[in-house]
């Protein structure tokens, strides 16, 4: 008979994989549709390649592989998937109140964009590989504290940006090309609204598949227990706390297909074709595009 640390580390690797298949899925899906290939979705593909990285670490685990190497990058790439979110609500925040629209558009080009998504992993390598030169029980403390103050700060600004939503007036001038810069904002005001409700939908999320595991590592470094020779029950703890922690990658791109129509019909479309049928009463819904002007 199966025991419950066994059982749970077959659920830990079951939600790992099917993380995996999920979140290549809408790579695939992010990478072959031309309204989802734009810089309003930047720092949302950079989600969800720290949403399959860390699984992948977390399979690695599983078949012993050396964790030297698995832990820092699951750890660091847990860490970008934290700041990639926060950094949609910057970029969201920085859209709303660089005028004219037009400014934005110039400011944050898609090079610029690239170059921020590869600078959030560097900044999550530099804040997490340093803790390696501690215990373990003090470098899952401090990770703890790292996430649960990235999730804070993240959590504010997602506020600013909600504050800056209500608070939009129109311009009073009507001249052409300031109801044509008005038109624009408020074409980005209506998708900021839509896309941050998406993302405090996984922001939530992340906090409550998180907080298992930051009270876990909490209650290992108060306790001051060696994690090596630590008691069954806290083994079978530590396997609940990460496979929370998976399901949190698990779930995202559901909340990608809930939440963005390009996402959902290029699933369709996928299926459809998958299935041999170029029928297109298929695409049962039809596309909005959110593009925003080519720089």
């Amino acid at each position: 008979m199966v025991d419950t640390s066994q059982a749970l580390k077959i659920a830990l690797v079951v939600v790992s994989g099917a993380a995996i298949v999920s979140n290549v899925l809408a790579v695939v899906l992010f990478a072959a549709t031309k309204q989802l290939r734009i810089k309003y979705y930047g720092f949302a593909f950079n989600l969800v390649l720290g949403d399959i990285v860390a699984p992948a670490s977390m399979l690695l685990n599983a078949v012993n592989f050396p964790k030297a190497v698995v832990l820092p990058v699951f750890a660091t790439s847990l860490c970008a998937v934290e700041l990639s979110i926060l950094a949609i609500a910057v970029n969201r925040f920085l859209a709303l109140t660089i005028t004219p629209p037009a400014r934005y558009d110039a400011m944050v080009t898609r090079g610029r964009m690239l170059a921020a998504c590869l600078l959030i992993w560097i900044i999550s390598a530099a804040i997490i590989v340093p803790t390696r030169l501690y215990s373990e029980l003090v470098a899952r403390m401090l990770r703890s504290c790292i996430t649960l103050g990235i999730l804070l700060i993240t959590a504010v600004f997602y506020c600013a940006v909600f504050r800056q939503i209500s608070r939009y007036t129109p311009p009073l001038a009507s001249t052409e090309g300031v109801r044509a810069d008005d038109a624009v904002a408020r074409t980005r005001l209506r998708q900021t609204r839509h896309l941050m409700i998406t993302f405090t939908i996984i922001l939530v999320t992340c906090f409550a598949c998180w907080i298992p595991s930051c009270t876990f590592n909490f209650m290992i470094y108060f306790s001051g227990k060696s994690i090596s020779v630590k008691p069954q029950h806290l083994v079978i703890l530590s396997r609940l706390a990460a496979t929370i922690l998976m399901f949190n990658s698990l779930i995202n791109p559901f909340i990608y297909w809930w939440r963005i129509r390009e996402f959902r019909v290029s699933m369709y479309r996928l299926i459809c074709r998958g299935r041999g049928n170029a029928d297109p009463e298929c695409d049962v819904v039809t596309l909005q595009t959110m593009q925003e002007p080519e720089n």
